[in-house]
């Protein structure tokens, strides 16, 4: 099975304490793929190593069949697109300046750019921002715009981080209805989300990350297998050892 991304034995660290601890993961190509853990478990920290935006002290990552080095940093990114938390954007370029700017950083400005994120930011609603500077943008107009944005660039693999955060719940639906057609065209969607409701309904495979290193990997087939008794949510506290509720401290209530 071809695989988008490949990490061996990576490990990251802040001022010497490891934040990211060993860690392996295969994710195939072409699959939404779900990252789920609790705060702190290194979901972020991840997506910045992964994206180049953090360095790493111990590992490799292959990414799209490229190792990811200083010699090959330029190409993978030519087909990597993301969508941070929170997003980067150019705070002072309109909407419209900061997609098509990056449109042709990435060479998909075509003839049939302007139609295309007409329908797109009509589709999510920002279409009344278009000549706004981006730093007025409210927290979801800025996600939706990011999203919109790495869209447009045309990429194989695209990472998302925390999508649906401060994001309505119809835009949501329809970042999920644009994340199936991307499978669908073969892209790989890495997303990290800690709405499980709709990691469980949307990705192929998941992983669980605790501690910063992966406790489980569940597959299509496996989820089927552990979800005939298991909420996606049961399984997660059974694998990150969640304490008790507490409950009884309410009992006043």
């Amino acid at each position: 099975m071809e695989r988008a991304l490949i990490i061996k034995n990576l490990t990251k660290s802040y001022d010497k304490e490891p934040v990211l601890k060993d860690l392996n993961l295969d994710v195939p190509a072409g699959n939404i793929f779900g990252l789920i853990g609790p705060n702190g478990a290194g979901k972020s920290t991840l997506i910045g190593v992964l994206t180049g935006l953090l360095d790493f002290e111990i590992g490799e990552i292959e990414i799209n069949g490229l190792q990811l080095d200083t010699a090959n940093e330029i190409e993978i990114k030519k087909d990597v697109a993301s969508v941070l938390q929170p997003p980067l954007l150019f705070e002072n370029f309109t909407s419209y300046e900061f997609t098509t700017y990056v449109c042709e950083m990435y060479g998909t400005s075509g003839p049939d750019l302007n139609d295309k994120i007409k329908s797109l930011f009509t589709y999510f609603e920002i279409e009344e921002f278009t000549y706004v500077k981006v730093r007025q943008l409210s927290s979801g107009s800025r996600k939706k715009l990011a999203f919109c944005t790495a869209i447009l660039t045309e990429p194989k693999l695209i990472f998302l981080d925390e999508p649906f955060e401060s994001v309505d719940v119809i835009s949501i639906g329809r970042m999920k209805t644009i994340i199936r057609k991307l499978r669908e065209k073969g892209v790989t969607v890495f997303i990290t989300s800690h709405i499980l409701e709709v990691v469980e309904n949307l990705c192929d495979d998941i992983a669980i990350l605790h501690k910063g290193k992966i406790l489980a990997y569940l597959d299509a087939k496996s989820r089927r297998e552990l979800q005939k008794d298991s909420s996606l949510s049961e399984i997660f506290e059974q694998y990150v050892e969640v304490r008790s509720s507490g409950e009884e401290l309410l009992n006043w209530i």
